[in-house]
């Protein structure tokens, strides 16, 4: 599969990312093991409780609608990692999923009109997402991105446009070096819109690297990333990290790596992986816990 240099470029980032420390290595006989285990289901997710049922109505379904919306949803999917009054890591959650937690506010503030994020993180800063979705003109900066990338076919949905919308929304998406909620609100809109028979080329995209994946990816039975004793310690023991620590960053630039192999040897797109490995995570055996970080980019 042919990639962008866009694409090449952020893989290469996160390989060099990797190659200057020395707490995360990629097994590489573990993910040729794991990717002949992989196959293409055909099943993709809607995501449709993720936005108002007004947006997915199959009457009048409109894709820029149902983008920015998502984005807006996207843009929150962050954050749910939090310093308790002893400065203590704790979790923001709903059945243990701050995902979940998020798509049920996100239902909420529609019932009720109103932005109630009392105990939710980072409260301020989702302000201030949500008011920059308040602004028409950016509506409009976004409609045009989804212009750009039509002629007519699919929609071309490739990692320069992921890059283009962070710059668009940067108070949502602008301050990650991974564009972990950039890559995420494209995957997850054109996973909707391909349920309403509006098609999106998304082939390009890299896997959206946040907390989650480097932990399935370490996991006992799949031994594709592995740790060393110090950073095995600190998730251990619940350390909370800042956004911008080493281990974070090179967790995050491993996850990508591991799965551009993953994808290569197997030939499927970011969103199948993505996809295994969110069904791997659901069941996972002797893993550690993942990382804890105060943060809103993921």
């Amino acid at each position: 599969m042919t990639v962008s240099a866009a694409h090449r470029a952020f893989v290469e980032n996160c390989r060099d990312i990797l190659s200057r420390q020395d707490d995360v290595r990629i097994n590489d006989a573990a993910i040729e093991a794991y990717a002949g285990q992989l196959k293409s289901s055909g099943f993709i997710p809607d995501w449709k409780e993720y936005i108002s049922a007004a947006a997915n109505s199959r009457a009048d379904y409109d894709f820029k609608r149902v983008f920015y919306e998502m984005a807006m949803v996207v843009a929150n999917q962050g954050g749910f990692i939090y310093a308790d009054a002893d400065g203590c890591a704790q979790k923001w959650h709903l059945g243990g999923s701050g995902a979940r937690a998020m798509v049920a506010k996100m239902a909420e503030i529609r019932a009720a009109g109103a932005l109630l994020l009392d105990g939710v993180p980072f409260a301020e800063e989702r302000l201030v997402i949500f008011e920059a979705f308040a602004d028409a003109a950016r509506y409009a900066q976004v409609a045009a991105l989804l212009d750009d990338a039509y002629d007519g076919g699919p929609y071309v949905l490739d990692m320069a446009f992921a890059q283009r919308l962070a710059q668009a929304m940067p108070e949502s998406f602008g301050n990650d070096p991974f564009l972990k909620k950039a890559i995420l609100t494209v995957l997850m809109a054109a996973g909707n819109a391909h349920s309403h028979s509006i098609h999106a080329d998304i082939s390009d995209l890299t896997v959206a690297a946040d907390y989650i994946l480097p932990q399935v990816l370490n996991a006992d039975h799949i031994g594709i990333l592995s740790f060393s004793p110090v950073l095995e310690e600190k998730l251990s023991c619940r350390h909370l990290f800042r956004e911008n620590a080493q281990e974070v960053t090179a967790l995050r630039a491993a996850a990508v790596v591991a799965c551009e192999r993953l994808a290569e040897l197997s030939g499927l797109t970011a969103r199948e992986i993505d996809g295994h490995l969110w069904l791997a995570g659901r069941k996972l055996q002797n893993a550690r816990p993942h990382m804890m970080c105060l943060t809103m980019q993921f």
